[in-house]
């Protein structure tokens, strides 16, 4: 190889390293978000129920195909979907899901004895109630609304039925973007965690009473 040609596969080289150089220094526009957990209960109401209160379960979540994905789905207009390119969740959605029931259960029942699915040993038979939730939509519009759509079920220990609904939340989302859309899903899942806890209390309020 001539002194010309030595030249030119050196400049060669180093603009192939300069081109390395500018592509590594782009920063990764993709954000990653999870579901918010409900704050947790007064200490007073965690140390009076720390021993009394029930043991729950929460699980398993089902989440329909379509939002079985890393990718942040929005609904578009005609109910079509999109799946957004740089918008992710930091965890599967249904455990996402599962955490921020079991945060909001916890809140509101005054416990710590939440569990979420699946769990290990022998928890199964001294859980109190357990709650499976089958999520049919979890979507919204940025700067519009999110709908919240799952069908739910409560047993008790004994294995018989404390509740079966079917709950439709619509959570109005102030301000467009992404993170109000992710704000807005975490008001539903604190919507369906009360109507949830509400059962849950008037099942143990009865227990409580002794009646069936």
């Amino acid at each position: 190889m001539g002194t010309h040609g030595r030249r030119t596969a050196r400049l060669g080289l180093a603009l192939a390293a300069l081109g390395i150089a500018a592509c590594s220094s782009v920063a990764d526009p993709t954000k990653y978000y999870v579901l918010a957990q409900a704050p947790p209960a007064a200490a007073s109401a965690r140390q009076a129920s720390a021993d009394t209160g029930p043991t729950i379960g929460v699980g398993p979540v089902s989440v329909p195909g379509y939002l079985d994905r890393t990718q942040v789905v929005t609904r578009g207009a005609g109910d079509e979907v999109d799946v957004s390119m740089y918008h992710r969740w930091a965890e599967p959605l249904e455990s996402g899901i599962a955490q921020a029931l079991a945060s909001e259960l916890a809140a509101r029942m005054g416990t710590e004895r939440v569990a979420v699915f699946p769990w290990r040993g022998t928890l199964t038979r001294v859980l109190d109630y357990q709650v499976a939730v089958a999520v049919v939509r979890f979507d919204g519009t940025p700067g519009r609304d999110v709908t919240l759509d799952a069908r739910w079920r409560v047993v008790d220990k004994d294995g018989r039925e404390v509740a079966a609904k079917r709950s439709t939340i619509v959570q109005p989302v102030s301000g467009g973007g992404y993170p109000p859309l992710v704000a807005g899903m975490n008001q539903a899942l604190g919507g369906l965690g009360r109507e949830i806890a509400a059962e849950i209390q008037a099942a143990s309020g009865k227990r409580a009473a002794g009646g069936s």
